[in-house]
C-alpha cells in the first residue's frame, strides 16, 4: 500500500470508492461547466464513493485494509446507469449529485464495509444511495438549483461499469477538500 501522509493542519480521511469511466468524468466536466457562477462549488475529484473508512493511521489497520481490498474484488466489471439528480445536505453541507442504479455495486459496496469491520475499522460509514457528488450547493438558492437540474435533466448517459475499487484519500482543511487517489485494486484481483 501506498505510504499515506499526515500533514499538519490537515486531516487525512480514508474514503473507498471507484474511479468513474473516462467517458462519463468528461461528460460530468461538461455539466460542471455549465454551473452559473462561483457559489456552485465544483467537486475537485469526480468518483463514485462507497464507504467512508475514516482517519486510519495504524500501519497494521492500513495493512488489514489493504489485504481486505484485495480480496473482496469481483472478477468481472460491474455494470450500472445513471438516474439523475439528487440534492442531499451532510453535516451542514448541501450537496449535488448524479443517483447511480446497481445493485451489484450496492451489494458490493455492503461487502465493503463488512470487510472494514472485520479488518477493524470503528463504524465505517456507507453512502447510501450510491451518488457521484458534482459540487456543494450550500450557498445556491434552492429556485436556482432546481432551475439547473430541470435545464439538464434530460441529460441521459449510457450504461457504464466500473472495474477497480479504489482507496482515496481525503485532505481536508477549511477551505477545500482534496480527493486523491491512493491505490486502486483491479477486478481482477492484482494490482
Amino acid at each position: 500500500m501506498t505510504s499515506l501522509r499526515d500533514d499538519e493542519g490537515l486531516t487525512m480521511y480514508l474514503i473507498i470508492g471507484a474511479t468513474l469511466p473516462a467517458e462519463l468524468r468528461t461528460t460530468l466536466l461538461g455539466l460542471q461547466a455549465h454551473f452559473p457562477d462561483k457559489s456552485w462549488v465544483p467537486e475537485s475529484f469526480l468518483f463514485l464513493p462507497f464507504c467512508a473508512v475514516g482517519n486510519i493511521t495504524d500501519p497494521t489497520a492500513l495493512e488489514e485494509i489493504d489485504h481486505a481490498l484485495r480480496n473482496i474484488c469481483p472478477r468481472t466489471p460491474l455494470p450500472f446507469t445513471t438516474d439523475g439528480f439528487e440534492v442531499s445536505l451532510r453535516k451542514d453541507r448541501i450537496s449535488l449529485g448524479i443517483k447511480v442504479q446497481s445493485s451489484q455495486i450496492d451489494h458490493l459496496s455492503v461487502k465493503i464495509r463488512s470487510a472494514m469491520q472485520r479488518a477493524g475499522v470503528q463504524n465505517p460509514k456507507l453512502y447510501t444511495p450510491l451518488t457521484i457528488p458534482l459540487a456543494g450547493v450550500t450557498d445556491v438558492p434552492s429556485l436556482n438549483v432546481s432551475q439547473w437540474i430541470q435545464m439538464h435533466h434530460p441529460q441521459t448517459f449510457s450504461e457504464q461499469a466500473i472495474s477497480e475499487i479504489t482507496l482515496f484519500s481525503s485532505w481536508k482543511n477549511e477551505e477545500t477538500p482534496l480527493i486523491i487517489p491512493e491505490e486502486e485494486y483491479h477486478f481482477s484481483g492484482n494490482i
